[in-house]
């Protein structure tokens, strides 16, 4: 499987291009006003999700804790594949044959495979009368051991359907210690994308096993990226996709190249470490570090210096290659020399064309330095100031 990701990722991004030939260019908007006068609850919000990455650990285990038999029952799984195989237990046990899903454009669905999974089952849609119904824990409240559920009206009817059994489910990163900031969580949801967001309707749902309710909460590899100090803080995404909206390397490949539930900036700094680092490791390296997305996330969260330490956990852990190691170093040595890079355009264009490899050469053209270095302006600006 080796490189197919990132063949794809090229194919894509020279189709997209082709296809943008003669169009005015999109245009990259990092334009932030919605927070004009909510800036201190953007503040706090990010303050307050970030905070609760950090302390995930001790979170999950007070809802593992507090939860009791009268809320249903509850399930741990590490992976996708375990919860679908339970699923599927559940299924046969009681014979179910209809479902309903919530919010089908939840990113959730699209990673545990839900949809396809109960087709293969021959599990048919209806919504009117499923023997099993679907909701995306939007929040786990810990203390309470209650759900937000972003919907609409209709889901509370069916959330109120004893004729069903519900199931919840939640990443491992969705879980909050208590309900006091789900106000503000909600404000900054709708504001991130208003016209996706507007319509929202939170519900608190307290589950009951009179209800034949049961939560799934999943790992998924997200353990490994809670294990990085810099990069954990990733998981305090609420998935509000404004990044996806500016950034200029998404713009130009496409969701498709990243052939994953997740795109864009935080896929740059999540997929390495949720699939495999051999196949993903290439698109921390795609990011320009332009910081268009840092500029619009609502939660503030650090992308760009993420990304790089991505870069740097690659290089130390061994996941390049000697050459690339080894062109990475002189590449280094050389940008650090004021000497070397004060050196004529034309000589700098050859060293650094023999320091990429010819694989990268071949998908794109190579960037060319321009005829003075910001040394020599900045010297040159500043004679002509003082003539």
């Amino acid at each position: 499987m080796k490189g197919n990701y990132y063949e794809n990722f090229i194919f894509e991004s020279e189709k997209n291009i082709e296809n943008q030939i003669g169009k005015p260019p999109a245009k990259i908007s990092a334009d932030n006003s919605c927070y004009t006068d909510y800036s201190f609850a953007k503040q706090r919000i990010s303050y307050v999700l970030q905070n609760y990455v950090e302390d995930l650990d001790k979170i999950l285990v007070t809802f593992d804790n507090k939860w009791l038999l009268s809320n249903g029952k509850k399930y741990w799984f590490t992976n996708y594949n375990d919860l679908l195989r339970n699923l599927r237990s559940i299924l046969l046990e009681k014979k179910i044959k209809t479902y309903y899903i919530d919010n089908q454009y939840c990113y959730l669905w699209n990673e545990i495979g839900l949809q396809s999974f109960l087709k293969k089952e021959k599990v048919k849609q209806n919504d009117d009368f499923p023997a099993i119904q679907f909701f995306e824990a939007n929040r786990i409240i810990s203390d309470t051991c209650s759900f937000l559920v972003l919907g609409n009206k209709n889901t509370i009817n069916k959330l109120n359907n004893n004729n069903a059994i519900n199931v919840f489910v939640a990443g491992i990163e969705q879980v909050m210690r208590n309900s006091d900031d789900i106000e503000l969580y909600i404000k900054i949801l709708r504001d991130s994308n208003k016209e996706k967001n507007e319509k929202l309707f939170p519900i608190i749902y307290t589950p009951s096993s009179k209800n034949s309710d049961i939560i799934f909460v999943f790992d998924n590899m997200r353990s490994n990226v809670m294990n990085l100090t810099p990069q954990r803080t990733s998981l305090a995404c609420v998935h509000c996709g404004r990044c996806n909206r500016v950034c200029p390397v998404l713009r130009n490949v496409g969701e498709k190249a990243y052939d994953n539930v997740f795109s864009g900036p935080i896929a740059n700094v999540l997929l390495p470490h949720l699939e495999t680092i051999e196949d993903y490791k290439f698109i921390s390296y795609a990011c320009t570090l332009c910081g268009n997305c840092e500029k619009v996330c609502p939660v503030s969260l650090p992308l760009r210096d993420m990304i790089i330490e991505n870069r740097r956990y690659f290089l130390e852990k061994g996941h390049l290659s000697f050459s690339e190691k080894k062109n990475a170093k002189k590449m280094r040595k050389f940008l650090l020399s004021r000497k070397k890079m004060n050196k004529m355009s034309f000589v700098k264009n050859i060293k650094f064309k023999r320091l990429t490899s010819k694989n990268l050469r071949r998908h794109r053209k190579f960037p060319l330095f321009e005829e003075y270095s910001f040394n020599q302006q900045y010297i040159k600006n500043v004679k002509e100031k003082n003539k």
